[in-house]
């Protein structure tokens, strides 16, 4: 993958000066909760699809525009609903909707469920050519404890996984690893984002936070600490609006 340049889309934008994206990954502003889009010519991937009401009327010229007309796939790392709660959303507004991995446990306020992708599986997981599956726990009676964890090319996507589950995944990571992007997770995020993790990951470059901080207290100001002690900044969507990435 091309190395990416930052872009920040202020969601005031009408449709007409939306952009049409092609190869680029959109975090959206969603106050609490995560959603992570990858945008390519003919699919639109979704690594969790989940936040609060308020945002989708900025959010839906953006979605229109890019990906009704497209294949979207989902990934849904635990069944918390500020991680999915955009799902019918999505289903009214694509033409072609389908699983990419979904949680064991029922999905609770969904109007219609959907086929999974060709090539898809509930669990485990399989691999793919740039999606890496790190950790995945269906058994644990925590939810964020089951997050399945991901690393999408040069993104780590860790759901809200705490260290307790940190201490199992982080073996997984490769000592050669590319990593440059960390999506921080917001529930229990004062014991994720471990030491130990970001000394596994020597190349990454920032992280990523799509909660309120000023309302939530997410990401935890130890892991703001953390961060600045290994000279990465985090970018907040609540500051920032929608972030595109290209």
């Amino acid at each position: 993958m091309k190395e990416f340049i930052f872009l920040i889309l202020f969601l005031k934008l009408s449709i007409a000066q939306s952009p049409f994206l092609v190869d680029s990954w959109m975090i959206w502003n969603v106050g609490q909760g995560q959603w992570l889009t990858h945008i390519e010519r003919d699919m639109c991937t979704h690594y969790d699809f989940g936040g609060e009401v308020f945002a989708l009327k900025k959010i839906r010229p953006l979605f229109i525009k890019n990906c009704r007309d497209k294949k979207n796939q989902l990934y849904l790392s635990h069944a918390d609903w500020d991680h999915y709660a955009f799902y019918n959303f999505i289903l009214k507004n694509s033409q072609k909707v389908c699983w990419k991995i979904k949680p064991e446990e029922p999905l609770k306020k969904l109007s219609l469920d959907i086929p999974y992708c060709e090539n898809s599986t509930t669990y485990p997981p399989l691999q793919s050519s740039n999606t890496k599956v790190l950790f995945y726990d269906q058994h644990e009676k925590n939810r964020n404890n089951t997050s399945t964890v991901l690393q999408v090319d040069q993104l780590l996507i860790p759901g809200d996984s705490p260290i307790k589950q940190e201490k199992k995944w982080i073996q997984n990571i490769s000592m050669n690893n590319t990593i440059n992007f960390l999506i921080l997770g917001h529930h229990g995020s004062r014991t994720s984002t471990s030491d130990m993790l970001l000394q596994k990951l020597p190349h990454l470059k920032m992280a990523f936070a799509t909660s309120r901080f000023k309302k939530y207290g997410h990401p935890h100001k130890q892991v703001i600490e953390r961060l600045r002690e290994h000279h990465l900044n985090v970018i907040k969507t609540e500051d920032w609006g929608t972030i595109l990435i290209r």
